[in-house]
């Protein structure tokens, strides 16, 4: 048997360097203190709630109807050095179907791949007609390692758009987060919904590459999958109790 000695040196450099960067920051997250502020307030440009500024063309439309997601880049906005990945998704299930996924973070364990633990710890309806939803959740990268991280939602009915950044109050893994889920109805199916999604993060010093792609790549092009699978599965749910009032664009 012959063995590309090269790819055989390659492999191992990486899988050492993968295992020291495990060990070493495992080693550094077990000694943080959750409950201390984070380092900055703030890195990346936080999303704006409302509807993206991209544009779907037939290929794309095509694409969607066969129930794939379809991967956009967004148009950067003046001042911006760039514009973001957007994924989109069509929805066989009404819009309000799809927010009740999207909302029910207490229950993302065992719907969205690699959460291992959420829960909200802080929920406002604010006077402006704003929700905030603080939750902290675990992700699972790979077997023996996680990345723990506190997210501050806010929801913003109006606009149908919940848009988020970590709890700055807190200690996450991630360096910094900036997300943005926004909900439309079909254009041209009546009860269904489009879903639009970006989530830019921030990983804290050197990271390995298979890490950074599970946790961007990866992460992006099935992050919208969950939601239409448990949407179009339940298309009757309503959203969790606590939005259920005329305040917040729906009814109980």
């Amino acid at each position: 048997m012959k063995m590309n000695v090269s790819k055989l040196s390659i492999t191992a450099v990486m899988l050492m360097s993968l295992a020291s960067f495990l060990t070493l920051t495992t080693f550094a997250t077990a000694k943080k203190d959750r409950h201390a502020p984070h380092p900055h307030q703030g890195l990346l440009k936080p999303y704006q709630p409302g509807p993206f500024d991209l544009k779907l063309d037939s290929s794309d439309e095509k694409n969607l109807q066969a129930g794939k997601a379809v991967m956009k880049q967004s148009m950067p906005k003046p001042g911006d050095l760039g514009g973001g990945a957007i994924c989109v998704q069509d929805v066989d299930a009404p819009r309000e179907a799809v927010w009740s996924q999207i909302l029910d973070y207490d229950k993302y364990k065992g719907k969205v791949a690699k959460v291992n633990e959420a829960k909200n710890y802080f929920v406002k309806q604010n006077r402006d007609g704003s929700a905030t939803i603080k939750t902290k959740m675990v992700l699972g990268v790979i077997p023996g390692y996680s990345y723990t991280a506190f997210y501050d939602h806010t929801l913003h009915p109006s606009k149908n758009s919940v848009v988020w950044t970590l709890d700055y109050d807190k200690t996450s893994d991630f360096d910094d987060v900036a997300g943005h889920w926004h909900v439309e109805d079909h254009p041209s199916k009546p009860g269904c919904t489009r879903l639009f999604y970006a989530c830019d993060i921030k990983l804290a010093g050197a990271v390995p590459k298979p890490i950074v792609n599970i946790l961007s790549k990866s992460a992006l092009k099935t992050a919208t999958s969950w939601v239409k699978k448990n949407s179009e599965k339940m298309p009757s749910l309503k959203v969790p109790r606590a939005f259920q009032t005329p305040k917040f664009g729906f009814s109980g």
